[in-house]
């Protein structure tokens, strides 16, 4: 479901290692496959944010770009996959 991770360029902040994306829905699991977390600690990152949620439960795409941008990513929300 969810291709090989990008790994955080620490030397290049701007490097194009840092962007991932995700199509539609963004649910709580897929957000934190992505993003390398445990499902427990994206919930408690979401009630940060006052959202409480359960795995399945989709996030708004202004609140995902927020947690992503917090783990030095940016999250790029598609409404379907690229053609290759």
């Amino acid at each position: 479901m969810v291709g090989i991770m990008n790994r955080i360029s620490v030397k290049n902040p701007d490097d194009d290692d840092d962007r991932i994306y995700l199509t539609r829905p963004v649910t709580v699991l897929r957000l934190a496959e992505i993003l390398g977390l445990k499902p427990h600690v994206m919930l408690a990152e979401l009630m940060v944010q006052n959202v409480f949620a359960v795995l399945s439960d989709i996030v708004l795409d202004p609140i995902a770009k927020q947690i992503a941008q917090k783990h030095h990513r940016i999250l790029i929300i598609r409404d379907e996959e690229p053609e290759t």
